[in-house]
Formats: structure tokens, sequence, C-alpha cells
């Protein structure tokens, strides 16, 4: 490279045809491993991004369900239709009014087709959506311990799939959690 600087300083003749193609093919390396890290760096930011969005949406409507069902106070709880989404139906006792009060929290499609949280009748906002048909569907599911479809005490299993798409590809979490009432 001196030897070049030095010519250059005595002659203005500028470069010769070989320098130039030696200066951009070095330059054509260069901005290519530049382009290269950039390009793997923004993909891999977004794919981090989706990542931890759908954690986020996961770790919400697991916080929701549970909050809801401890807010509740049920003291019954029952597997839902299987028409009204994979769910379950709260039952508690009569309030003041003397009725008996019932919630749902089910998963299922809403108006646009898209897989949903429902707790009651309002749909918990989530950036993401459940998937709510094949092998591996979102859903909550009651175990009684006569192995009936409603009991005072057993184990709730909520397993989620959540689906995000970014950036032209579509990213997905798996969920599963038990826990007892």
């Amino acid at each position: 490279m001196k030897r070049f600087v030095e010519r250059l300083r005595r002659s203005e003749d500028g470069y010769t045809l070989i320098e130039l193609i030696a200066a951009l093919s070095l330059l054509s390396l260069v901005l290519g491993v530049i382009y290269a890290t950039i390009s793997f760096g923004t993909d891999a930011y977004g794919r981090v991004q989706a990542q931890n969005g759908l954690r986020e949406d996961a770790d919400s409507a697991m916080s929701a369900v549970m909050a809801r069902l401890y807010a509740f106070g049920a003291e019954r709880i029952g597997q839902a239709e299987a028409a009204a989404g994979s769910g379950i139906v709260m039952q508690a006792a009569a309030d003041g009014s003397g009725q008996a009060r019932s919630e749902q929290v089910a998963i299922r499609r809403d108006a646009e087709g898209k897989g949903r949280l429902y707790i009651g009748d309002m749909p918990v906002e989530l950036g993401s959506e459940l998937a709510t048909e094949g092998e591996g569907r979102s859903a909550i599911e009651l175990r009684c311990p006569d192995g009936g479809g409603e009991c005072s005490s057993g184990l709730l299993e909520i397993r989620l799939r959540l689906l995000r798409e970014a950036g032209g590809r579509v990213y997905s979490l798996d969920l599963a959690s038990k826990f007892g009432f």
C-alpha cells in the first residue's frame, strides 16, 4: 500500500486499471461482509422480538385465567359445551339478589376467524392468535377426581399454542400448565 501512495505522490497520472480492479474487488468483499452482518442482525432481532412477544402473550393469557378463576370464587367448575369452544364454566353461590352466578372461560374463534381467549363475553387482548384446530390446538380442560364433567375440586389443564406473524414468517409458542383448585 505504501508503494501505491508514494507512486501517487510522484506522479499525477492516476490509477492503473489493475489498481482500480483490485480496489473495487476489496471494496465489494468488505461491503458484502457488512451487508451480511447487518441483514443477519436484523433477522435475529426480528426473530427475538417475535419470540418475546409470544412469551408475553402467553404470560398475559395464563395470568388472566388464573386471576379470574380466583377472583370469581367458583364453588363448582364444569367443562364447557364443545360448541362454545374449549373452556370451563365457573359457578358460584347466589349473590345478594338471590341468583346464582356463572361465568365462562373459553378459547374460541372470533368474528374474524381468529382464535381468542374469552373470559365471560370479553376477549383477552393479545398480540398473538391462539390455534384452535389440529393436534396441537389450544385447550382448557377440566380433570375431576370422579371423572365427571363438573366438580368442586380438581385439576385444570391449560394448553396454549400461540401464533404470531412477523417478517413474513409465522412463529409459534406452546405452553402447558396444570393447577389444582
